[in-house]
């Protein structure tokens, strides 16, 4: 069976994206964060939530933020520019684990927006190590 066990952060970095669309330019900041570390004969296993923040150049209201986004339309992407990549250095039982957070998608819903005016965004992604 396995455990959860103690770890220590060394150092969390944010990613950033620069994503263009055809309406309006957006960077969307990426801030892992580590929940749990799992440890089963030796092998570790982390679990990471991302918590994003988005950021437009035409801030504007409409509907909020919900799972109704998905039955939405997404905007049709023209570039996306990685300025940083998020990753995690955690200490676990003396060794020293480098997390990358490696962004596989990005859907941008722009009739949806946040409460400050910014387009909803998901972004998926999976955990290296």
């Amino acid at each position: 069976m396995s455990e959860i066990i103690s770890y220590f952060l060394e150092n969390i970095k944010e990613g950033k994206y620069r994503v263009e669309t055809e309406d309006e330019n957006i960077l969307i900041v990426i801030h892992p964060v580590i929940v749990k570390v799992f440890r089963k004969d030796q092998k570790y296993s982390f679990v990471v939530n991302n918590v994003i923040s988005v950021h437009t150049d035409k801030p504007r209201f409409g509907p909020l933020c919900s799972g109704n986004v998905i039955n939405s339309r997404p905007a049709k992407i023209k570039k996306i520019e990685i300025m940083e990549e998020p990753k995690i250095d955690v200490r676990v039982d003396n060794r020293l684990f480098e997390i990358l957070i490696n962004v596989t998608n990005i859907s941008i819903y722009p009739e949806y927006r946040d409460p400050y005016g910014s387009p909803c965004v998901t972004v998926s992604t999976v955990i290296l190590y």
